[in-house]
């Protein structure tokens, strides 16, 4: 058992890192280039949010097996995550664009870490 948790946190820590790394390269990065105003860089919003509700979802599935509840976790996790996406753009601070980059990166780096466990 302890190993699984050992492994578990090491992903998350290695999830943690390539989000920072994929915000430095499509937030901070294009914002230097083109100035404060671009609403097409990464959103640190959705990417943050996405990482948060992965490890609430990490931690608690060590301790709860029940299948109800993880369906219903994903379902509330789609709306909140949605949720943060469309504030997002109302506030004007991204467009569709940057908002699915926060996406992209933050499903990378989730997925990169489990490689092997997706390829089976």
């Amino acid at each position: 058992m302890k190993s699984a948790q050992t492994k578990k946190i090491k992903q998350l820590f290695f999830t943690g890192i390539l989000i920072i790394i994929g915000q430095i390269l499509f937030k901070y990065l294009p914002i230097k280039i083109f100035g404060e105003n671009i609403l097409f860089d990464s959103s640190n919003h959705v990417a943050g949010t996405v990482f948060i509700l992965y490890i609430i979802y990490s931690f608690y599935s060590f301790t709860e097996k029940n299948k109800k509840w993880k369906i219903f976790y994903f379902i509330l996790s789609v709306i909140v995550i949605i949720i943060v996406a469309i504030q997002r753009i109302i506030a004007k601070e991204h467009n569709l664009f940057g908002v699915t980059l926060g996406f992209i990166i933050a499903g990378l780096a989730i997925a990169i870490p489990r490689w092997r466990e997706i390829k089976k």
